[in-house]
């Protein structure tokens, strides 16, 4: 499974699908260019918001690709991941 984590400045949104990164990619090229506007982030890790940016806006896309184990059933090809947040405490 791949994952997309974009990094303005010093704020980091996660997205799972590329369109929306693509679309982001768009606005924020449109932005710099421009004497600077807000661009909308949705579909992310965070909650629905805007962020800023101008020409001096430092924008990173980082693309990860999470491990894939195969499932105790021997299915490999399930999408799905679980994350188990008792193992944090």
């Amino acid at each position: 499974m791949r994952v997309y984590h974009v990094y303005i400045d010093d704020l980091r949104f996660t997205f799972v699908d590329r369109a929306p990164v693509e679309d982001f990619k768009e606005r924020v090229v449109e932005a710099s260019r421009a004497d600077g506007a807000f661009v909308s982030i949705t579909q992310s890790s965070r909650p629905p918001s805007e962020v800023f940016v101008t020409s001096q806006t430092k924008v990173r896309i980082e693309t990860a690709t999470l491990p894939r184990e195969p499932s105790e059933r021997g299915q490999g090809d399930d999408e799905a991941f679980w994350f188990d947040f008792d193992s944090l405490g």
